[in-house]
This record gives structure tokens, C-alpha cells and sequence, in this order.
């Protein structure tokens, strides 16, 4: 959800889901099952469509969850990043680069793999999104804290009709269409993830078991196989590989065809600092985990969410380079916390194939295993139990919806002086884990509601409107209530004067700009009527006011002093100065060479 907001803010949400597929209705259960085609052991609800959850979800955010693969949302970012004047070159690998202290800019150099033409580009920053063997973390020699690996695993991009799999059930012959059919897999067995145990066969080491995930469905999987512990190198063939994954998949009769092929190793390893100097770094290059949880993409997304507002802030001269500081103090934590997600997520995996057996080299002793769920023994209760236990324990990764979308940003970019007690939380990490929690306290996301449009004739009443919808869009804003709007309006003015940057101001309640229809703001705006929430571009709480200070001249003076500090022309503590300072020119120079 959190990475579907940051395509809602730049219009981009509406083309997203056209390819994407809703978790609803294709991945409402994560399975445990013996093949693809055979007995199932367990589901279990996922993201928000457990009935005691998915209130929770449609809490916390305007946006559903929804499967949207890197390959189906790269051609949407880069239409829209064309479209939008960016420039982009295929077929290039950067040589080298300096941040040069003097000139103050980056000195890159790049090469044409076509042409071998070199081109030295020189730009004020570089941003180091290269992945998890970067060369720019690599070579600025970001301390990174870098735990042992963990096994080796393979990815299989393949192509496989899995709708084949129902036609060939007796109950189905005859009955239905194809449409009907992938229909019915869609509403009896839609999966985001299928393990797959196969514990009748002997497991090769490149494969103790399987997981499935559709990319499209059903005819479009990428299945991973998980390398038994211990296993430093893969030297079997492809045709090895591929009769492995037709064991999973339990019927000879379905074609697989192998479009892509990588091998991986499970990172747990996250950069201690994400800039240095000119360059920032971001994505899998400052934070590598495996794919537990799903929190790769959305983190990558908002990493680079929260640096962009800053540098066009920086560049325009709206902000002091310091903002950009501040990128390092918010986002480093997120990340750390991620890859011990991930990672802690992986270990559970693990238990859990454990007790199924899986990790046992003899054949005989996994099928006894496999034998004790359904075995009215001691050891058989024994076993169930166990086996209960840890997918019970993987509810943090079906449902860890805190994990996704709490923040508590803490820098000069947000300001909390005039709060007087911490925000509260949980108590315990689980509990935060699974659930979001909602505040207007500094650093946190501005809460989402549900708000009504005005009308004023009679007539179908427009479609409801976030308060996240409210915000964003490069812009800070302003929240307030009943009696707020002209004194904050003339704050923002004011603001907008000395500061050169534009405030919004939206009033919410009765007969306001947007409508409280369901009290949700009032329970979360947690300020007064005339309070003000300040909100940043990245849809962050910067600072919040229970109550107006006096008349509108004093609102703009304290709007003044926090915006400074939030843009970095004021520390804590300094007097007011003026700005000073004129559009910047971001523009980058080029030379050949």
C-alpha cells in the first residue's frame, strides 16, 4: 500500500493497477501443499483478507494491496519519466566518478557498450540506485553491517498453463469453459505464495522444496527453489533444474517452458549511512534482505519518495542543502529495520521446514514425517502441534501491516519542541509489527480519512476524498478546522512570502472545504479546531499546533520559524536571518571525452 501512494501522488496509480492484480481476488491465502496438483497442508489468510484484519487495512490507507511486479511497473515509470523530460540511456555503464569539492558537483563518467563512446557528465548529485552489488556504495566505502549470508536459492521465470491442473479433476469435466475455470481456481485456490513440500520424492541439494508465485495468472510463475543449508555452488543442468520444478508441480502433462534463470544468495546486510557527500544511495544498494514480507519494492519506492521532494527543494533554492541531510536520518533506520524483518522472517521459514522434515536427506524419514500429521500417535499430536506453531509464528509476515506503513521519522525535518509527551505505541515489537498506528505527531504519516465534498444543488455527491489526497504533490500543507482557515491562510501567505514556496490550507468539518462525514478526522487530528497540521511533500507530519498562537500576523511568524527549520535555513536555536538565496541551476553539463 505504501508504494501504491507514492504512485497516487505523481497520477500514476490508476495506469499501476491496470497491471497489477488485486490481493483479494488472486492472492488471498498463502498454501503449504505437497504439489501444485496434490494435498493441500495449510492455508492461511494474507494481507488484509482475514476477516478480524481487513478493517485494519482499509484504515490505514486510501490505496488497496495489490501484486505488482517489477517488470509490469518499470515500463509505467519510465513512460512517465519520458513524458516528464527525463532523459535515459540503455545500454551504459558508469566507469567512474568523483565528488569534486572544489567545483562542487559530480564528475561521472559513463560508457556507450555499443559505441564505447565515454561521456563525462558533470551534475550537483548522484543518486546510487545500482542494487545489491553496487559499485557506488562499494567505492564511497559506506560502512555497511553485514551479517554471514544465508543459503542459496533459484529463481525460475516459467511459463506453465496451471488452469490444466482443474480441467483434468473429474468433478470439473465437461462442466465448465476455460474462463470458468481459471474463475474457480481464482475463488478456491488463489495464492500469492505456494510452497510446495514434495516430500515422496528425493529432494536434490538445489532443491529441498519449492515456492510458487504467479506473475501472470495462471500462466506466468516464478518458482524458487530452496538450495538445501550449506550449499556454496550450483553446478546441475537446466534439464535437472526444470525436472525438478515438474515434480512440484505434480503433472507431467503441464508444458513448463524456462524463460529466465538467477541464482541468489540471502543478503542480511543494510549500509550504517546512506550519503556521503553529493552522492545518496538507495534501494537494495543500502538495504539487501531476501523477499519475506514483501517489502523490497515498497521500500526502495519511498526511499526514493523521501529524497526527491528534498533534492528539488534543494535544487530550487526552496532549501538548504542540509534537507538533504536528513534523507540519511529517516530513511537509514527504515531500512535497517527491514532487512531484520526479512531476515528474522527467513529464520521462521526455516523452522518451519524443519518440521515438515525437509531439510532430512532420507526419503523414508520425510514421508514418516509427512505421515505424522495425519497419525493418531503421541508423536502425530506432537507434530501437529508443531506444525500449527510455526505458521502461526509467519503471521507477522502475512499481516505485518505496522511493518509496512508505521514510520517515526526523527530529524531537523520535522519539528516536535512544542510537544509535550512521545506519541503513543505498542508495547511490544510484534504488536507493532502487526498493526499501523496512526498519529499527527511529528514524523509520523498524516493520518488517513475519508472526507466528503461540499455540494451545492442537488445532485449525485462527488467521490469521497483522503486526507493523504489533500497533501503531497511537491507541496507542504496545512490542516485545520472550524474557524482555522483565515488565520492559517494568512499564515501560509506569509510564508509563502519570505520562503518562496507554496503552503496549502484545507479547513475540515461542517461547511469547511472537505467534510468530516464520518468524525474520522476529529478522532485523529489530535489538535484543536483552529490547530494546523503541517504536512510535508512526502506526506509526512512536519509539525502540528493544537491551538493557534494569537491573530494571524503571530500564526505567520511561528510558520515562518518552523519552516525554516524543517527546510534547514535555521538550526535550533538560531535567530531568523533571511533567505538570501535565488533559484539554483540543476542543470547538468556534458562533455565528451
Amino acid at each position: 500500500m505504501a508504494a501504491f501512494e507514492c504512485l497516487r501522488d505523481i497520477g500514476l496509480e490508476d495506469d499501476a493497477r491496470k497491471v497489477a492484480h488485486p490481493i483479494a481476488e488472486y492472492s488471498t491465502y498463502h498454501r503449504i501443499c505437497k504439489t501444485m496438483a496434490g494435498e493441500e497442508y495449510s492455508r492461511a489468510y494474507t494481507f488484509g483478507n482475514d476477516p478480524k484484519r481487513h478493517g485494519d487495512y482499509a484504515e490505514a490507507s486510501p490505496c488497496t494491496i495489490a501484486s505488482l511486479p517489477q517488470s509490469r511497473l518499470e515500463p509505467l515509470l519510465l513512460k512517465t519519466a519520458t513524458q516528464n523530460g527525463f532523459h535515459h540511456r540503455f545500454d551504459t555503464r558508469l566507469l567512474s566518478f568523483e565528488d569534486n569539492g572544489k567545483s562542487g558537483r559530480v564528475e561521472s563518467v559513463i560508457e556507450d557498450l555499443i559505441t564505447k563512446q565515454k561521456t563525462l557528465i558533470r551534475s550537483k548529485y548522484l543518486c546510487a540506485a545500482d542494487g545489491a552489488c553496487s559499485g557506488i556504495v562499494k567505492e564511497l566505502d559506506l560502512p555497511l553491517h553485514n551479517l554471514p549470508g544465508g543459503g542459496l536459492s533459484i529463481n525460475l521465470l516459467v511459463e506453465a498453463d496451471m488452469v490444466r491442473l482443474f480441467q483434468r479433476l473429474r468433478y470439473w469435466d465437461n462442466l465448465l469453459t476455460r474462463r470458468q475455470m481459471q474463475s474457480h481456481l481464482m475463488k478456491t485456490s488463489p495464492g500469492l505464495l505456494h510452497v510446495l513440500t514434495g516430500p515422496d520424492k528425493p529432494s536434490p541439494y538445489f532443491g529441498i522444496l519449492g515456492i510458487a508465485r504467479f506473475i501472470k495468472p495462471w500462466t506466468e510463475w516464478v518458482i524458487v527453489l530452496i538450495c538445501r543449508p550449506g550449499t556454496t555452488r550450483i553446478e546441475a543442468a537446466d534439464t535437472e533444474i526444470m525436472a525438478r520444478v515438474q515434480e512440484l508441480i505434480g503433472d507431467d502433462s503441464i508444458h513448463i517452458k524456462l524463460k529466465n534463470k538467477s541464482i541468489w544468495r540471502t543478503n542480511e546486510c543494510y549500509a550504517e549511512q546512506y550519503s556521503k557527500g553529493n552522492v545518496h544511495c538507495l534501494g537494495d544498494a543500502v538495504h539487501r534482505h531476501p523477499p519475506h514480507n514483501g517489502l523490497g519494492s515498497n521500500t526502495c519506492i519511498q526511499d526514493a519518495f523521501n529524497l526527491a521532494w528534498k533534492m528539488a527543494y534543494t535544487l530550487k533554492g526552496f532549501a538548504d542543502p542540509s534537507l538533504l541531510l536528513t534523507y540519511n536520518d529517516e530513511r537509514q533506520p527504515i531500512g535497517k529495520y527491514i532487512v531484520g524483518r526479512a531476515n528474522d522472517t527467513a529464520r521462521l521459514h526455516l523452522t518451519l521446514y524443519k518440521t515438515l522434515g525437509l531439510l532430512d536427506l532420507d526419503i523414508k524419514r520425510k514421508q514418516e514425517v509427512a505421515d505424522q500429521l495425519c497419525e493418531d500417535s503421541m508423536d502425530g499430536e506432537e507434530r501437529r502441534h508443531a506444525f500449527r506453531k510455526a505458521i502461526r509464528d509467519l503471521e507477522e509476515e502475512r499481516h505485518g501491516l505496522g511493518g509496512e506503513m508505521n514510520q517515526w521519522y526523527k530529524s531537523h525535518a520535522v519539528l516536535s519542541d512544542d510537544e509535550t509527551e512521545e506519541p503513543s505505541l505498542p508495547a511490544t515489537e510484534h504488536e507493532r509489527t502487526l498493526y499501523h498506528t496512526e498519529s499527527t505527531y511529528p514524523g509520523f504519516r498524516v493520518p488517513h480519512c475519508w472526507l466528503g465534498v461540499p455540494v451545492s444543488r442537488i445532485g449525485p455527491r462527488a467521490p469521497l476524498v483522503s486526507t493523504r489526497d489533500l497533501t503531497g504533490h511537491g507541496i507542504f500543507t496545512i490542516l485545520t478546522g472550524i474557524g482555522g482557515k483565515v488565520l492559517w491562510t494568512s499564515a501560509a501567505n506569509r510564508a509563502s512570502d519570505n520562503l518562496g514556496i507554496r503552503v496549502k490550507v484545507y479547513s475540515i468539518g461542517w461547511g469547511q472545504d472537505y467534510e468530516d462525514t464520518f468524525f474520522s478526522w476529529f478522532e485523529k487530528r489530535q489538535v484543536q479546531e483552529k490547530g494546523a497540521v503541517l504536512v510535508r511533500p512526502d506526506r509526512t507530519v512536519a509539525w502540528r499546533c493544537k491551538g493557534p498562537p494569537g491573530d494571524g500576523r503571530m500564526c505567520g511568524e511561528k510558520l515562518v520559524t518552523v519552516l525554516r527549520r524543517v527546510l534547514g535555513f535555521q538550526r535550533k536555536g538560531e535567530a531568523n536571518s533571511t533567505n538570501g538565496n535565488g533559484l539554483v541551476n540543476g542543470e547538468q553539463e556534458q562533455e565528451m571525452i
